[in-house]
């Protein structure tokens, strides 16, 4: 998959979209609802993602830097961080929410780089999808297994996508172990992570700013702004 050939055309979309919970999002679906082009981008996105995190061949601040290219060129960043922020986000002005997002793709990147490093070595293959239509795009939902190296499922990963058109935007992603003793979804702990810095802060978006910097900076990397 060429990164490069992607074109994503940035529109902004309406907050329907940010706060709206897709129906049926995470069931399984007969072939013919499935969306088989979802299922393929994904497929190439996994792979390239295990497979730069599996390189020997580059150093581990050359990896953080691929890997945060690689997700904010395939991530509805936007979208995301606004649903991310939950209320709080009606409360900040066009710069604010840049500085918010020019840092948010550094640490999220960073927390999903860890969660798939859990993984390296390992095969991640995906099985369905299903979609939620609505009006002027659709929410798809693209599962996926982890398997070892000697074939055993290990964990599943859910994909949930944003497509508009023919072009698709990681919106969230789920990891859950087969024993389900662990489940992660970037969205929902990073709204609940934002949510608490503000609400212990009276909602001071510099708070939150300030806060990361501060993990960016433990993660080895120097904050955007």
């Amino acid at each position: 998959m060429s990164l490069s050939k992607q074109n994503w055309i940035a529109a902004g979309v309406a907050l329907l979209l940010a706060f709206a919970s897709p129906v049926g999002a995470l069931t399984s679906a007969s072939a013919a609802d499935r969306d088989l082009d979802a299922e393929t981008w994904v497929q190439d996105l996994a792979t390239e993602a295990t497979e730069m995190l599996s390189s020997s061949d580059t150093t581990g601040t050359d990896i953080a830097v691929e890997f945060q290219s690689l997700l904010t060129e395939q991530a509805a960043m936007r979208n995301f961080g606004r649903s991310a922020l939950g209320p709080y986000s009606r409360t900040l002005d066009d710069d604010e929410f840049d500085r918010f997002i020019a840092l948010l793709e550094q640490y999220g990147t960073g927390v999903v780089r860890s969660r798939f490093s859990e993984y390296s070595g390992q095969t991640i293959v995906v099985t369905d999808s299903s979609v939620d239509a609505r009006e002027n795009f659709a929410y798809v939902n693209v599962n996926s297994d982890v398997l070892s190296i000697h074939g055993d499922v290990t964990a599943s990963v859910r994909w949930l996508l944003i497509r508009r058109g023919g072009d698709y935007r990681v919106y969230d992603i789920t990891v859950e172990t087969t024993d389900e003793t662990a489940t992660f979804s970037l969205l929902q702990t990073q709204r609940e992570e934002f949510n608490s810095v503000l609400s212990s802060n009276g909602g001071r978006i510099e708070f939150l700013l300030d806060y990361l910097r501060q993990r960016i900076r433990e993660s080895g990397m120097e904050p955007a702004n």
